[in-house]
């Protein structure tokens, strides 16, 4: 995807002698120019390398997100009642309401502290870290697949809570150090990573609907589904090892340094009057994207798995029906939402609409709450028909992905270079505040559905 010189021009001008969404690194005021012969082949060449690069690290920020919450049949397969089929235990029932939680509060408390703290470690170590440990994580959870866990199941079940805690402590520090790594570029790399994070999403869902179609068996097609996410984490550290030796991603990254070829050195210490006065700057676009998530997730997933077809088609509606229309719909139209959003920016940073596109997401939550779910709830079901969910679904999804992507894209353009870095962590500690005010808030929505 490219940002054109005529989206550039619909912004704003106060900062396009400085902040280009063309690919010339020649920008930064603390390198010479470079000959046109240089941009050329370093536009060209380097820059869509790295915006590659930034695509894939954005689909390992919410891979161990994406892929625990897809996989929800075979956690009630290690979670069952294995005297009683058929009867759901409490644990299958606590699942997904517990991992939504405990997947949001260590990641809100992590994307925190990263961003008040993230000048005191190097970029470089929090970001392989950090994904090292999410790799190390994933293969726990592989070899389990494999592990009979029937007779302690409570222990199983614990031990799981713990590594989603641990893999999205994780995942956090990645993200808020990514963030803050791409909001040195222009626009269209943070775009990049915003949706390589929808892909994520796609990608899981994608690979938790082949493992279904195949008829394997569970924890065969969960040991497959789970190795496939730790290849392709494997990947994402390769390329963020390639994405960081090149001259590209170096020259934007030492915009913000002090001295030259100090990317790896802490940067220096900011006041905590002048990290408030950048917060100052940017809150509006950081309460919009937090106004986002929170709708987001107090619906999705704990509140939408509960929704049920009413198709006559069993294979439909017991086997494919969620994965698809829950899962698979909303990481699609969360993908082009965002792609979008990247191409037209609008509406333009600073407007009230955009504002107002994201309080009206709140809609969403009744509409899914009178949709067909539970016929023992004291909630009326209006929008029974399995269409009405899918054209909710589709534009939940689109609205979620465009609505994110402008405030997480406008954010670190409201300050000035040396400051967009922090401010690029701050909007993600904000991001993961509507991720968390939405984990909690699902648990009284799924409760009352």
């Amino acid at each position: 995807m490219t940002v054109t010189s005529t989206i550039t021009e619909e912004t704003d001008q106060r900062r396009s002698k400085s902040i280009s969404s063309s690919d010339d690194p020649s920008h930064c005021r603390s390198e010479p120019p470079a000959t046109a012969k240089d941009v050329v082949e370093v536009t060209h060449t380097q820059g869509r390398l790295v915006y590659f690069c930034f695509l894939l690290l954005g689909l390992g920020t919410l891979l161990p997100w994406n892929f625990f919450i897809t996989a929800q049949s075979y956690w009630d397969f290690k979670l069952e009642n294995k005297t009683a089929n058929g009867t759901r235990t409490h644990l299958q029932d606590l699942y997904t309401p517990m991992q939504v939680c405990l997947s949001q509060i260590p990641n809100f408390i992590f994307l925190f502290i990263n961003a008040l703290f993230s000048h005191k470690i190097p970029q470089r170590i929090r970001l392989l870290a950090s994904l090292t440990l999410m790799i190390l994580l994933f293969c726990i959870t592989t070899v389990f697949t494999q592990v009979d866990t029937s007779e302690w199941q409570i222990g199983f079940f614990a031990l799981t809570m713990t590594v989603i805690i641990l893999i999205n402590s994780a995942g956090a520090i990645f993200q808020g150090g990514l963030f803050g790594v791409a909001g040195m570029f222009p626009e269209k790399y943070i775009t990049a990573v915003v949706s390589g994070q929808a892909l994520g999403g796609v990608f899981a869902s994608g690979a938790r609907i082949v493992s279904l179609s195949v008829g394997a068996k569970d924890e065969n097609s969960a040991f497959i589904y789970f190795m496939i996410a730790v290849i392709v984490m494997i990947f994402t550290l390769l390329a963020y090892l390639f994405m960081s030796k090149t001259d590209f991603y170096k020259h934007y990254t030492n915009c913000q340094k002090p001295e030259k070829g100090s990317d790896d050195a802490p940067q220096a210490e900011r006041t905590f009057s002048e990290q408030v006065q950048i917060f100052k700057e940017i809150w509006p676009l950081g309460v919009s994207v937090w106004g986002v998530f929170a709708v987001t997730l107090g619906a999705f997933p704990a509140l939408c798995v509960k929704i049920i077809s009413t198709a006559e088609d069993e294979t439909w509606s017991q086997v494919y029906f969620q994965p698809v229309v829950t899962f698979l719909l909303f990481n699609v139209g969360d993908y082009i939402g965002r792609q979008v959003a990247g191409f037209m920016m609008w509406p333009w940073r600073g407007s009230w609409i955009l504002y107002l596109m994201v309080a009206l997401r709140v809609v969403f939550i009744p509409l899914f709450l009178l949709c067909n779910h539970d016929p023992n709830s004291s909630i009326p079901t209006l929008f029974a028909h399995d269409s009405w969910y899918i054209l909710f679904m589709l534009l939940f999804s689109l609205s979620n992905g465009y609505c994110s992507s402008l405030s997480m894209m406008y954010g670190p353009k409201l300050v000035t270079e040396d400051k967009a870095e922090v401010a690029s962590s701050m909007m993600a500690a904000m991001l993961g505040l509507g991720l968390l005010t939405g984990g909690l808030s699902s648990f009284a929505f799924a409760l009352i559905s």
